[in-house]
């Protein structure tokens, strides 16, 4: 959530918004089996009584941090990831046009990733999810994961001058998608190994290009 967003919440909603970002960090941190509401209420600067009417409990809690994270990801993601899939459902789009979407998405997608401190924070809870699976995970692959990479996977098979719905292109399209976890998953190695204090800048851009160069290969360029 944004400066500018937070500055426009009442006191209710900033103390909402206060304990969700508690909530990330100690999920991302602990894991939903290691941190408790107790935990997270210290780190909000609130009682237990406050998440509770505002969440219910940890389950609810840990549900609203994954919502939140789907509505940011939409607020950043929403209008480019809704034109490409509109344009893919028509069925008239070329294999140029359906490049040209991927390049976009890609650029998106890097960008997204190193933004800023909150979407470091929302990383670090995604990447938890994905090895532990708590109660937001059925939320995140329905609202995030699955029809990212459905879109992907059917705008690589337009790019190829396919029909869409073949598991080669999910495939690829999942490969292509996780190529990036190594500025997420795996960034402190790949940092270490590249030698990098952090992704900016040129590197991002250095990132992108490389990307798209895997999009080169799964294309058939």
């Amino acid at each position: 959530m944004s400066r500018e967003t937070k500055s426009r919440l009442t006191p209710t909603e900033t103390t909402r918004a206060r304990i969700l970002e508690a909530g990330m960090r100690c999920f991302a941190r602990e894991g939903f089996a290691g941190a408790t509401t107790r935990m997270i209420a210290a780190e909000a600067g609130v009682t237990l009584p406050v998440i509770a009417y505002h969440f219910g409990n940890k389950e609810g809690l840990h549900r609203a941090c994954a919502q939140e994270i789907i509505e940011q990801y939409s607020r950043r993601l929403l209008p480019l990831v809704s034109a490409a899939r509109e344009a893919a459902n028509k069925g008239s789009l070329s294999a140029t046009e359906a490049r040209d979407w991927l390049d976009r998405i890609l650029d998106a997608l890097v960008k997204a990733i190193t933004a800023d401190a909150e979407q470091r924070l929302t990383t670090d809870f995604v990447l938890r999810e994905m090895s532990e699976q708590g109660p937001g995970y059925a939320l995140l692959f329905e609202g995030l994961w699955s029809p990212g990479i459905g879109l992907v996977a059917d705008l690589l098979a337009i790019a190829r001058q396919r029909r869409p719905g073949r598991e080669e292109e999910r495939a690829g399209a999942v490969m292509l998608l996780a190529s990036l976890s190594a500025f997420t998953t795996i960034e402190p190695v790949s940092l270490a190994v590249l030698g990098w204090e952090r992704l900016d800048g040129t590197r991002r851009d250095t990132v992108t290009a490389l990307a798209k160069r895997l999009l080169d290969g799964l294309v058939g360029r």
